[in-house]
């Protein structure tokens, strides 16, 4: 089928579902821990401030992408990506549930953290082999809209979960689905050769560009994390919220990271990846600030997080095919540094903004979050020039 930029044929088209849906699975599993945090601690015995600690790890693990890509796929084999990280993401989820204790949760999660970039990179590879760069923008925020759905359906099927069979049960069930999904998915892309006829379109930037970009990536999901990690317990200790609620609340956001989703599918190849990423970085740093002065009070504060999710989930989603093509010599491990740039980010914002929600509360966070936002941005724009 003849599409702008250049062909997509039906297998390309099925492929995209499939890796959506287990996509899905896994983003569920990696998701839903944000709205039940506390609850999740009060399961293992421990505070808020460790079951951060157990979030870094996860994104901790993240370090060793470039080492597990080369030693999973050395030629960048998607198939092997996938299968290998549904595998690992499911053992980790078993780990998790079977233990009970924070330790285990710590060594469980970090096989999850270990498993979620490994498949991750094989789909966005998979993806960008097969896409042409001009369309890319479009079909791999099809892709990650299962991400919106960790929160949209995760969360909610999370909820229920915890609350008729306990804290561990979401994990036994994503568990389940990941180790099922290895069969469907080994099978289904046996065979499934590499094609670069569409996807090589360019010669590798230079490394000083790819370095911005790369702190530019640390900076944006930084300033999102900095948010979940303490949105649970903002939204129990300001609002009385209770387990069903905090369902409902992550749901909210689901949707509102679906709107910033299907915005980058209709805009983001029409306006450039760049432009699209610095300009969702410069509306979240304002709605940050909103969110500063509002979040004491429901409506409005739940207003500004809904803008706060459309827009760093567009500007965190930008950021993959913009990756996808600066060493189109080698993605998967180019990607890999991304998930890692992603990690850092994210590791600070899990060590740091439980204490700073302690100590200074929501505005403190909020203002924190909109200044890495805003940092990002102008990075972005100074030392990145578009791809295309």
């Amino acid at each position: 089928m003849r599409r702008r930029g250049g062909s997509i044929d039906s297998r390309t088209g099925w492929a995209v579902g499939l890796l959506t849906a287990s996509k899905l699975v896994l983003n569920s599993g990696f998701r839903f821990v944000y709205p039940f945090l506390p609850a999740l601690g009060r399961g293992l015995g421990v505070d808020l401030q460790q079951m951060g600690l157990v979030l870094s790890v996860r994104w901790g693990v993240g370090f060793t992408a470039p080492i597990a890509v080369r030693a999973v796929a050395p030629r960048g084999q998607s198939r092997r990506l996938l299968i290998t990280g549904l595998a690992v993401f499911a053992f980790g989820s078993f780990v998790t549930a079977v233990s009970g204790v924070f330790v285990g949760a710590i060594i469980g999660f970090a096989f999850m953290g270990l498993g979620k970039p490994l498949f991750d990179i094989g789909a966005q590879t998979h993806v960008s082999e097969r896409v042409p760069y001009a369309r890319r923008g479009r079909v791999l925020g099809i892709l990650e809209m299962s991400w919106a759905g960790g929160f949209l359906i995760g969360a909610p099927v999370a909820g229920w979960l915890i609350d008729r069979g306990g804290w561990d049960l979401p994990f036994w069930t994503v568990g389940s689905a990941a180790l099922l999904l290895v069969g469907v998915v080994g099978w289904l892309f046996a065979g499934a050769a590499a094609s670069t006829a569409n996807g090589a379109t360019g010669t590798d930037r230079p490394w000083s560009q790819s370095l911005v970009f790369l702190i530019t990536v640390a900076a944006s999901a930084a300033a999102l994390e900095i948010v979940l990690v303490t949105m649970g317990a903002w939204l129990e200790g300001a609002f009385g919220l209770t387990l069903a609620a905090l369902a409902g609340v992550g749901s909210l956001i689901g949707v509102a990271e679906l709107t910033g989703e299907g915005l980058m599918v209709a805009f983001i190849d029409r306006i450039g990846k760049r432009n699209a990423f610095a300009l969702a970085l410069s509306t979240a740093a304002a709605a940050l600030v909103v969110l500063s002065f509002v979040s004491d009070r429901a409506g409005p504060s739940l207003f500004a997080m809904f803008v706060v999710m459309i827009t760093l989930e567009l500007a965190v989603i930008s950021a993959i095919p913009l990756a996808s093509e600066f060493r189109p010599s080698n993605r998967s491990r180019f990607l890999s540094w991304w998930l890692v740039a992603g990690g850092i980010g994210r590791i600070f914002a899990d060590l740091v903004s439980p204490r700073l929600y302690e100590t200074s509360g929501m505005p403190m966070v909020s203002r924190v979050a909109a200044v890495t936002a805003l940092m990002g941005a102008a990075l972005l724009m100074i030392g990145v020039r578009e791809l295309e």
